[in-house]
């Protein structure tokens, strides 16, 4: 991959926008990272996903789609369009788990948005099982899904954190983009860049924040386009995105001066995002101001904010813990310690935040959200 990112840094005049650097180092068609055939998740690869730990991330999941097809009226027919499905887990879980509701299971598509020839062909393999696959189509893009045409949800785990950003950089003279270009010993060094005319250099200025001289930080562009996108695609129900992230007030945080774009590397945080292009995961997190802002322009509503822990407890997680761990039979330690992962403040319960973004769902509660609801924190 760096050979490919080189050329086109010549090709280019010598430098490139960071955003490009990171588009083609996730998704170059050969060799990026997400693209190519290679082990990511896991214990033997780079990072782990909620899916991953436990069924139950996914079984508490679709109980909360079966309930917003209970609150829609149980329409006949009711899409599932996942982003990203990764390793096929989560589809895998969400669909079992509908196969004990009949009128559910009946009325539900899924479908699967993959960019990656490599993880289509391991979600198939595993949703054959319990033939799954007989429920699900696959797409290779977005475009894919027809606008206007979704009646259910369009969800994501941990994918609007994989999207491109732009890199800026904020300097006595104003905002300023960072590229990418080669130092003297052919090593990938940043430089700054005129801003990106899509930027405009009121971003900030008109969202009431104020960074500090030297602050180096991201903007989500592509996943603020994204979601406008699925607002379009969504007739009734929901977009519902679990990602770790931040409202803006704490994004761009006096204290956090150095944005938050990171590698992870056989389970190692990276702080270089020039290193290993193409090897390792590159993530940035997400400004949940700015996504609700880009869904309100698409005509979604806020349905919802609040952290992985409070949503999955409002789900019942703790709940179905009890009783599995009351059922006996199987050693229930290690899922006792999934769940602890996935909701304890150390772990994944407060990096991580739910929103649940609306349409012709006005006015409805998820119980998701009955414990705690924090959208005044946007």
């Amino acid at each position: 991959m760096k050979s490919e990112l080189k050329k086109l840094i010549g090709e280019s005049g010598g430098t490139i926008p960071f955003i490009r650097f990171m588009e083609e180092a996730l998704y170059h068609p050969q060799k990026g990272y997400y693209t190519k055939v290679a082990k990511r998740l896991g214990p033997g690869g780079d990072f782990v996903t909620a899916p991953e730990l436990t069924s139950l991330f996914g079984e508490l999941l679709c109980l909360q789609m079966i309930e917003l097809w209970q609150l829609l009226g149980s329409p006949k027919k009711f899409q599932l369009v996942e982003l990203g499905p990764g390793s096929g887990r989560l589809a895998h879980d969400i669909l079992r788990t509908a196969q004990k509701f009949k009128d559910f299971y009946t009325a539900v598509s899924y479908e699967l948005v993959e960019i990656s020839d490599d993880f289509s062909q391991r979600q198939k393999q595993l949703l054959k099982k319990g033939k799954l696959h007989k429920k699900a189509r696959w797409h290779k893009d977005f475009d894919g899904v027809a606008n206007g045409g979704v009646v259910g949800v369009i969800f994501a785990n941990e994918f609007l954190d994989a999207l491109p950003v732009h890199l800026v950089e904020q300097s006595p003279h104003g905002l300023s983009e960072v590229g990418v270009k080669l130092n003297e010993d052919g090593e990938f060094t940043t430089e700054i860049l005129p801003l990106a005319e899509k930027i405009g250099g009121d971003y900030f200025t008109s969202r009431g924040i104020t960074l500090a001289t030297g602050t180096r930080t991201e903007i989500g562009l592509p996943g603020q386009e994204w979601v406008k996108q699925a607002g379009a695609k969504l007739r009734q129900g929901m977009v519902l995105l679990i990602d770790y992230g931040h409202p803006q007030k704490d994004y761009y945080a006096a204290v956090r001066t150095n944005g938050t774009l990171a590698g992870h590397l056989k389970h190692v945080r990276v702080d270089d995002p020039l290193a290993n292009p193409g090897e390792m995961d590159l993530t940035a997190h997400v400004d949940f101001t700015a996504i609700l802002a880009a869904g309100r322009e698409a005509g979604l509503d806020l349905v919802g904010y609040t952290t992985q822990a409070w949503f999955l407890m409002g789900l019942g997680i703790l709940e179905r813990l009890d009783i599995l761990s009351k059922a006996g039979g199987a050693d229930t330690g290690p899922l006792k310690e999934a769940v602890k992962r996935l909701i304890m403040p150390e772990g994944m319960g407060e990096t991580f935040k739910v929103m649940v973004l609306g349409k012709g769902i006005e006015g409805q509660q998820l119980s998701g959200f009955r414990l705690n609801q924090q959208n005044d924190k946007l």
